[in-house]
């Protein structure tokens, strides 16, 4: 996955990543959140189970806590 960085009010003040991995298949199981730094601008995330619909969300943080999430298409890993 990769990402551009966000444009807009307060953008400025960001200071990570952070990436939500739902599993839809498995509804039951937490979703995984990944942390990655400023200067991130992908992500591998390993563990998936071949076949599984994963919905992934990505948010931003910054001293205030953490942004509204931003939802992205679901994903079926081979």
């Amino acid at each position: 996955m990769a990402w551009t960085p966000p444009t807009g009010p307060h953008t400025n003040t960001i200071n990570r990543y952070a990436l939500w991995v739902y599993d839809e298949d498995t509804p039951t199981v937490v979703s995984r959140v990944i942390g990655y730094k400023l200067s991130a601008r992908t992500a591998h995330v390993t563990g998936l189970t071949p076949g599984h619909h994963y919905r992934v969300f990505m948010c931003t943080w910054n001293a205030a806590g953490e942004g509204k999430p931003r939802i992205a298409n679901t994903m079926v890993p081979n």
